[in-house]
C-alpha cells in the first residue's frame, strides 16, 4: 500500500532539517497514546471471540427453531401414523371374521395405503434425523466454544484459529445448513401422503388440499429460486465507462436460506463449466451478459453477496482511479439519508448527524438528502446552507424566497420520482452533476479533464432532457468555475460550452414554452449575477464569444418579453430583474470596451418587442447576432432613465409582501398558468 500524497510531503519535510524537536515531542506523545502489546493482544482476542460467539448464536438459534419445529411435527405424523395402523388392523381383523368355506385369500393391503404409509413413515424418519442430529451438533458447537487455558495469547487465538479451520474442513458448517432442508424434505413428504389419502376418500376434500398444498409447495421453491434469479448485476463496467443513464439502486433477495445457497452455488458451477466451451461462451456473452455478471464469479456465502452489492458503487469513472478517486458510494448515501429523517427530531443525534453530513459535498448533500435540485443546478450551496437544512428546513426554505432567489426556488424541477438515489433517472442525473463538477475542480489547463468533461456533457445532455423533461441539464456552478478559471487558456476553451445553453433555449417540440420560459428566467437571474461579480472578471465580458452569448440572451429577454410579469404581485421582483440584468449589461460594456448601442434597451413592460425581434423568435432559423442587430438600428427604444420612473411609478402595482397570494400559493402551475396573461 503506497502511502498518501500528505504523508510523502510530510516525510520529505522531515528529512530537510538537521534537527526537529517539536517532531520529535509529538512522537514521543504518539508512543504514550499507542496501545501496549498485551492491549493489542487482548484487543485481538476479545474481537476475534466477539466475531465467533455471533457465529456460534446463530446457529444455535437456528438449531433451536429446527428442534422445535421437528418435535411438533413429529408429534403429529405420529398420531396419524398410529390412527393409520389401527385403521389397517381393523380392516385385517374384518377379512379373518368372514367364514368362507373354501380357501380364504391372504389379506393384502391396497397401493394407496402402502404409498401413504411408505410417505409418512419416511416423513417420520426424517424430521427425527434432523432433530438427532440438531442435537449432535450443539454438542459440537458447545465444545468448538470451550474456554481453553493457554500459556500464551497468541497460542489462545491459534488454538481458535485450529477450531475454526477444522470446522470448515470437515464441512460442520454445511452440515448446519443441511438440516432444515432434511425437515422440510419430510414435511413435503408429508403432504403427498395426505393428498394421496384424499384421493381415495372423497374428491372435495382432495382438491381443496391440492390447491393448498400447491400453494405451499410452490411459494417454498419460489422463495429457494428467487435470490439466485435476482441476483444484482455488476455494475462496475457501466461506471468505469461513465454510463451514468443505466445505473439502477439495485436491492437484494431476502429470501436466504441454504437450500437458496445450494441453487445459486450450483447455478455459478453450471454457467462456468459452460464457459469452457467457446461456442456456447459466446452466446453466454451475447444474449446473457447480465448472467454472466451475476454467476461469473460466485460469492462464498450470502454476506459478501451483499456486500459486492454495497461495494458495487466504488469504482472509479473515467479518469479516475484509487489514487485519485471519484466515487459516490449510493448505498451509503441512502442509509444517511435514512438516518437523517428517522433521528433528526433527537437533540443528542444532531450533532452526530451534522458531522456525518457536513463531511459530503455541499452540492451532494443538498440534492442526495434534501432533493434541493435549485441549490446544486443554479447555485452552490454553502456549508451554512446544508446545516440550516438539517436543522430547520422550513426556515431554509423560507430563506430562498427572498428577492430574486424566489425565481430559483419557483424553477422547474426534473419530472423524476423520489427518493432520486432509488429512481434510475434520479441516479443518473446526480452522477452526471457530481462527475461534471468534480471535472470541473480539477482542470488545471486545458487537457484531458476538460475533454472528458466536454464529451460527457455532448453524450449525456438529451438523455438527461429527456428524462427529466428539462431543458437546461448543466449545473451553472461547473460553467462558472470554468469560465472564472485562474488559467485564461482553460477560460477560452470553456467558452464551448455555450453552445450547449443555446441549444437548450431554443424552443423544443416538446416542451412547454411557458415552462421553458422559467428555465431561461432562472439562467437569466444567475448570469445576472455571474455578470456583475467582482472577485473576479468572467470570460464572458471579456471574449467575443462571450459578448455575444450576452447579447443574445438580452434580444432575446426582448423578443420573448421575460421582461413582463407574470402578476401584479410579481412586478416588483420582475422589476428588480430587470435593473439586475441592466447592471450586467453595463458591466460588460465597460470591461469589453462596447459601443453604446451594442445592447438595445429594454421596452417599457407594457409595450411590444419590435417585429424585427419577434420575428428572430422562429425554431426553424438559428439564432444569428449579426442579423439580429442589424434590425436594431430601426428600433427606437425609451431611455433607459424613462423605463425606470415608468417602472416604479404609482401606476404599477407594489409587491404585496410575503403574505400575498403569490406566497400562499407558490406552485410552479400556478406562476406558469399566469404567463399567458
Amino acid at each position: 500500500m503506497q502511502p498518501s500524497p500528505t504523508a510523502q510531503l510530510g516525510s520529505k519535510h522531515a528529512d530537510t532539517g538537521p534537527t526537529s524537536q517539536p517532531g520529535d515531542a509529538a512522537e514521543q506523545e504518539e508512543k504514550k497514546k499507542a496501545p501496549t502489546l498485551g492491549e493489542s493482544w487482548d484487543k485481538i482476542l476479545k474481537e476475534v471471540m466477539k466475531y465467533d460467539e455471533d457465529l456460534v448464536k446463530a446457529w444455535r438459534d437456528d438449531i433451536d427453531t429446527l428442534l422445535v419445529f421437528a418435535g411438533l411435527f413429529s408429534a403429529v405424523v405420529t398420531a396419524l401414523l398410529l390412527n393409520l395402523a389401527l385403521l389397517l388392523q381393523i380392516s385385517l381383523q374384518l377379512n379373518a371374521s368372514q367364514v368362507i368355506p373354501l380357501e380364504r385369500p391372504p389379506f393384502q393391503a391396497d397401493s394407496s395405503s402402502i404409498r401413504i404409509n411408505c410417505f409418512w413413515f419416511l416423513s417420520l424418519i426424517f424430521s427425527l434425523t434432523s432433530a438427532l442430529f440438531g442435537l449432535l451438533c450443539k454438542q459440537w458447537i458447545r465444545e468448538h466454544q470451550r474456554d481453553t487455558q493457554t500459556r500464551t495469547p497468541g497460542e489462545a487465538l491459534a488454538l481458535r484459529q485450529l477450531r475454526r479451520d477444522s470446522f470448515e474442513k470437515w464441512g460442520v458448517s454445511s452440515f448446519l445448513s443441511a438440516l432444515p432442508i432434511l425437515l422440510e424434505v419430510a414435511l413435503l413428504l408429508f403432504f403427498v401422503g395426505v393428498l394421496d389419502l384424499l384421493w381415495n376418500r372423497h374428491r372435495i376434500p382432495f382438491a381443496l388440499c391440492f390447491v393448498a398444498v400447491t400453494f405451499s409447495a410452490g411459494l417454498y421453491f419460489v422463495t429457494t429460486f428467487l435470490p439466485t434469479l435476482t441476483v444484482p448485476r455488476d455494475q462496475t463496467p457501466t461506471i468505469r465507462d461513465a454510463r451514468f443513464e443505466q445505473l439502477k439502486y439495485q436491492f437484494i433477495c431476502p429470501y436466504k436460506s441454504p437450500q437458496a445457497w445450494a441453487v445459486y452455488h450450483l447455478s455459478c458451477k453450471v454457467i462456468n463449466l459452460f464457459h469452457r466451451f467457446p461456442r456456447i461462451r459466446r452466446l453466454i456473452r451475447r444474449r446473457f451478459t447480465r448472467s454472466q455478471s451475476r454467476f461469473g464469479h460466485a460469492a462464498s456465502d450470502w454476506s459478501s453477496s451483499d456486500l459486492r452489492v454495497v461495494r458495487g458503487f466504488d469504482e472509479h469513472p473515467v479518469p479516475y482511479s484509487d489514487s485519485n478517486p471519484f466515487n459516490l458510494k449510493v448505498y451509503e448515501l441512502r442509509a444517511i439519508r435514512w438516518t437523517i429523517t428517522t433521528f433528526r427530531d433527537s437533540p443528542s443525534m444532531m450533532p452526530h448527524l451534522r458531522n456525518v453530513l457536513v463531511a459530503l459535498p455541499h452540492p451532494l448533500a443538498m440534492f442526495a438528502m434534501f432533493d434541493e435540485w435549485m441549490s446544486t443546478m443554479w447555485v452552490e450551496p454553502l456549508k451554512s446552507d446544508v446545516e440550516l437544512s438539517l436543522k430547520d428546513p422550513g426556515i431554509f426554505a423560507a430563506s430562498k424566497w427572498d428577492g430574486l432567489d424566489r425565481y430559483i426556488k419557483l424553477s422547474p424541477i426534473p419530472s423524476i420520482r423520489y427518493p432520486v438515489l432509488e429512481c434510475p433517472e434520479g441516479l443518473g442525473l446526480l452522477f452526471c452533476h457530481q462527475y461534471w463538477m468534480s471535472l470541473a475542480s480539477r482542470v488545471e489547463h486545458v487537457g484531458f479533464y476538460l475533454k472528458v468533461l466536454f464529451a460527457s456533457i455532448q453524450s449525456q445532455q438529451v438523455g438527461l432532457q429527456q428524462s427529466t423533461g428539462l431543458r437546461f441539464i448543466i449545473p451553472f456552478p461547473v460553467v462558472e468555475k470554468l469560465w472564472t478559471h485562474a488559467n485564461p487558456d482553460v477560460r477560452k476553451e470553456s467558452l464551448r460550452l455555450l453552445s450547449f445553453f443555446e441549444e437548450a433555449w431554443k424552443p423544443h417540440p416538446g416542451r412547454q414554452e411557458r415552462e421553458h420560459d422559467l428555465e431561461r428566467i432562472v439562467l437569466v437571474v444567475v448570469l445576472a449575477r455571474h455578470l456583475c461579480r467582482t472577485d473576479c472578471t468572467s470570460e464572458l465580458l471579456t471574449s467575443r464569444r462571450g459578448q455575444g452569448f450576452i447579447r443574445f440572451v438580452h434580444e432575446q429577454i426582448i423578443s420573448r418579453r421575460l421582461y413582463k410579469p407574470y402578476r401584479a404581485g410579481d412586478s416588483y421582483r420582475r422589476h428588480a430583474l430587470k435593473l439586475e440584468w441592466i447592471k450586467a449589461i453595463q458591466r460588460a460594456r465597460e470591461i469589453g470596451n462596447l459601443p453604446s448601442d451594442y445592447f438595445a434597451l429594454i421596452p417599457h413592460r407594457v409595450a411590444e418587442p419590435p417585429a424585427a425581434f419577434r420575428a428572430l423568435d422562429s425554431a426553424d432559423v438559428r439564432y444569428s447576432i449579426e442579423t439580429a442587430f442589424s434590425a436594431l438600428s430601426h428600433f427606437d427604444a425609451p431611455n433607459v432613465e424613462d423605463e425606470t420612473n415608468n417602472s416604479s411609478s404609482g401606476n404599477e402595482i407594489a409587491d404585496i409582501g410575503p403574505n400575498s397570494d403569490l406566497t400562499d400559493n407558490c406552485q410552479h402551475d400556478d406562476i406558469a398558468r399566469s404567463v399567458a396573461d
